[in-house]
């Protein structure tokens, strides 16, 4: 029993990350999720918006579920369902809680 819940908590707080930066894209406010992402000198805002504004990879998320998360070294890679089917995966890191696209494997 006490196994079964800590494998199901186990990457709560990283899965919580990947749903509050989805929930404001999902609210759009662009800002706020650039701050979750915890940006880095290297991604500025502009770089954000392509990937994530409403013309980005997977357009305005107009809803989204957490459909699993998987320890890998220094981080959790959560995967979520947006719109309605399509997957995608994040990486987020344990120590900051800074997100990323996944690493390739």
């Amino acid at each position: 029993m006490i196994g079964a819940s800590y494998y199901q908590f186990k990457n709560y707080p990283e899965e919580r990350q990947v749903k509050l930066f989805l929930g404001a894209l999902e609210r759009q406010d662009y800002s706020g999720a650039y701050q979750i992402w915890h940006p880095s000198a290297y991604y500025k805002f502009n770089d954000f918006s392509q990937d994530w504004g409403p013309e980005g990879l997977h357009g305005q998320i107009h809803d989204f579920s957490i459909t699993g998360s998987h320890a890998r070294g220094s981080g959790v890679i959560v995967d979520a369902r947006v719109n309605g089917g399509q997957e995608i995966s994040l990486w987020v890191e344990k120590g900051d809680k800074s997100l990323s696209f996944p690493p390739s494997l």
